[in-house]
């Protein structure tokens, strides 16, 4: 929540028991009732609506990171399974099919990673009769396939929660603005006519309408991205996060920057021309900078000739 909304929010808590302390003053004016009663009402609202906010969804990202590892292990399976079949046949485009693939479903994006699992169970499928010696069953491929439906299933419902968690989000900033509103062109007024007959309730009134200042600092995951072997710094690549859109740039001098980070336990992806990629898990559940130190294998020389 942004800052200055979460200053709003505690003003009007502390107005609304402001107010209910002082009911009874406002008992003979009926207008000056009727306008506290319309306000507690909606500081009622706005606490209901709070709970609503920002519901999480790293239970579905720790379930799919779960689903994740169990379909890198049955791909194993399958791997296995091919690799003896290609040596009994010799049938090197179906290898090739494998291995393209497998990379695929241990690292990358997560829409790769599913659709190369489809794809590598449906080549186990057009070759089940011959696989099935190795392992790969009827039952075991229906297993598989359904651990990809569980991912998409998730997937989903992560996207689910994140669009009502926007909804919420925009209705309650219009409720805010509404009562911000309501506060200024009434309520302001009325407590005003009370500053002689009541002068306590104002004072009262006017030092909880005063926004608390917050100073807040800008969180982020902080890297430096190394040579496994050297330890030198690696300049430049992408650094993105497989559950969703973030990514940055490494810099010259090998580091990298993600300001305001959510939190929870996310899957980082390091990408370099000359290295191999690499994927670390990071978990971050409070207010708190991350500093990681990332090493790359180099991809090795090759030399003419």
């Amino acid at each position: 929540m942004h800052k200055r909304i979460r200053a709003k929010i505690e003003s009007y808590m502390s107005i609304q028991s402001i107010l209910n302390q002082n009911l009874n003053h406002f008992e003979p004016d009926p207008s000056a009732k009727l306008q506290v009663q319309s306000f507690l009402q909606n500081c009622k609202r706005i606490e209901s609506m709070f709970v609503k906010l920002n519901q999480p969804t790293e239970w579905v990202t720790a379930e799919n990171n779960k689903l994740f590892k169990l379909l890198i292990k049955n791909s194993q399976v399958m791997e296995i399974a091919i690799n003896r079949l290609v040596a009994d046949t010799n049938d090197m485009e179906l290898f090739d099919n494998l291995n393209i693939h497998l990379r695929n479903i241990k690292r990358g994006i997560q829409l790769r990673r599913i659709n190369s699992g489809y794809f590598l169970h449906n080549l186990c499928e057009i070759y089940q009769s011959q696989l099935e010696k190795y392992g790969t069953s009827q039952e075991f491929l229906q297993a598989y396939r359904q651990i990809l439906l569980n991912i998409e299933d998730n997937i989903l419902n992560r996207k689910k929660i994140k669009d009502q968690n926007e909804r919420n989000r925009k209705e309650f900033n219009d409720l805010v603005a509404s009562i911000n509103q309501f506060l200024k062109d009434k309520l302001d007024w009325t407590i005003n006519s009370y500053q002689d007959s009541q002068a306590e309730l104002y004072f009262k009134y006017y030092s909880a309408r005063k926004l608390k200042k917050y100073h807040t600092r800008h969180y982020s995951v902080r890297g430096f991205i190394v040579d496994k072997d050297t330890g030198q710094p690696i300049t430049y690549g992408i650094v993105r996060v497989l559950e969703n859109d973030m990514q940055t740039k490494i810099t010259k001098n090998g580091n990298f920057n993600f300001m305001n980070f959510p939190e929870g336990q996310f899957t980082l992806e390091v990408e370099n021309h000359a290295y191999h990629s690499c994927q670390q898990i990071i978990r971050r559940y409070s207010n708190e900078h991350l500093n990681l130190k990332i090493e790359l294998q180099a991809f090795p020389v090759t030399h003419p000739g």
